[in-house]
């Protein structure tokens, strides 16, 4: 007697992740919340997830193809769009995008729900309600947004310590090497163990600035001075100001119209390296020249002073204005050139910018013009997720811009800063 047996095609291999992700996309209960809310969140955990390049890339165009009004009761958060269109998007070949989607999923920010025939679309009646939706669903996020949050939290102050860590070798390397200048006692030990800290790589930034306040506490009390009230002088040490004057409230308006475009998918309708200046001290060069080398205007850039002429009324007072979200989300502060170009790698974080597309812009205009551009990005993205779909290309387009000399950045500048945040 024969059997008969139903033969089952294997779509794809299962992760706990993935098991993890489809579970919450299951359960009724989804938590309400906002669209902008969510996008923020994920923004801000991406770094601590492990998430950049193409899979952030992928999910900043899923959080601008997704509706805002899916997100609230009675609805599903589904966004249908194919892998082949999010190659075309993204530039990369559908393999590298799969990767990136199961990352994704991996990670509780969405997990897969397929159709029987594994393509995925979104019918909608009139009134814009969901039919039926096959897609890659938000539900597991919106469950995960509360760990979510603390989790970037943590990273971000994690961040802020590491780069204290960094400020505090560099400042505490230049005092030591200011008190060997004094000819009452010899400090060269000193001197060369601080040098050791400053070349040791190897070590996390904690410890060595761990070892490198020992030494200035060695140092000190070798001179006969209180350690306590001498730190607190050198954390007022004026070095790294800069004197930039903030450019007055005029009336400029940005009246460029930006339309809000959203990348097409399947709905149907039915119907700066940090410890530098510390090296350039310990080769026993002249404060003044070691100061010139650190300003961002320094007339040794003739070549890059040359190529930012619409940078020319900016000033790091006006950027810090107008790029407030920016500051407020990220935990970075622009209060001078040099903290804007120490925060350029968490405003790529931010945007999902790579290191090779901002290279370029600097190559074009300069690291400073290619960093308030990074500026002006980041808070438009962050003030309106579904305005930049595609970041990089827009900061391209503005580095071309300058380039031709058709970039008005004072006026953008100028325009976010009168714009309610």
């Amino acid at each position: 007697m024969s059997q008969k047996h139903t033969t089952i095609a294997n779509f794809r291999s299962l992760s706990d992740g993935i098991i993890a992700s489809a579970i919450l996309a299951q359960q009724d209960n989804r938590p309400i919340i906002e669209k902008h809310e969510l996008s923020l969140t994920l923004k801000r955990v991406a770094p601590a997830l492990g998430i950049k390049g193409t899979a952030y890339h992928i999910l900043d165009i899923l959080l601008g193809l997704v509706h805002a009004d899916d997100f609230q009761e009675g609805n599903t958060p589904i966004v249908a769009i194919s892998n082949q269109r999010l190659a075309e998007y993204t530039q990369h070949t559908t393999r590298t995008v799969t990767r990136g989607l199961k990352q994704l999923v991996e990670a509780g920010i969405l997990a897969y729900k397929d159709s029987p025939t594994g393509r995925r679309f979104i019918d909608r009646n009139r009134a814009g309600q969901v039919i039926q939706a096959y897609g890659l669903d938000f539900t597991p996020a919106c469950f995960n947004l509360a760990a979510f949050r603390k989790k970037a939290d943590a990273f971000q102050k994690a961040l802020n310590a590491e780069r204290e860590a960094k400020r505090s070798v560099t400042r505490l390397a230049r005092a030591i090497l200011d008190l060997s200048m004094q000819d009452d006692v010899d400090l060269g030990k000193q001197v060369e163990s601080a040098q050791r800290v400053l070349d040791d790589t190897g070590a996390m930034w904690h410890d060595r600035a761990d070892a490198m306040t020992a030494l200035y506490q060695e140092a000190l009390s070798k001179l006969g001075y209180d350690a306590d009230k001498s730190e607190e002088n050198t954390k007022m040490s004026p070095a790294h100001d800069t004197g930039v004057v903030t450019i007055p409230n005029t009336s400029y308006s940005d009246n460029i119209s930006n339309k809000k475009l959203r990348p097409c998918s399947n709905e149907q309708v039915s119907n700066s390296e940090s410890g530098q200046a510390a090296q350039w001290a310990f080769r026993r060069k002249p404060r003044r020249e070691i100061e010139q080398k650190q300003l961002p205007f320094s007339q040794d850039e003739g070549a890059e002073l040359g190529k930012i002429d619409c940078m020319d009324q900016v000033s790091i007072g006006l950027v810090q204005t107008a790029c407030k979200k920016v500051q407020t989300v990220t935990g970075c502060t622009f209060a001078s050139w040099q903290e804007l170009m120490g925060s350029a790698q968490m405003l790529k974080l931010t945007i999902g910018l790579s290191d090779r597309d901002f290279g370029w812009g600097v190559e074009r205009q300069g690291n400073l013009m290619a960093l308030v551009c990074l500026a002006v990005i980041v808070e438009k993205a962050l003030r309106d997720p579904e305005l930049i779909s595609h970041p990089a290309a827009y900061f391209k387009a503005m580095i071309d811009r300058a380039e031709e000399g058709n970039l008005n950045l004072v006026r953008s500048l100028h325009g976010l800063r009168m714009e309610p945040v």
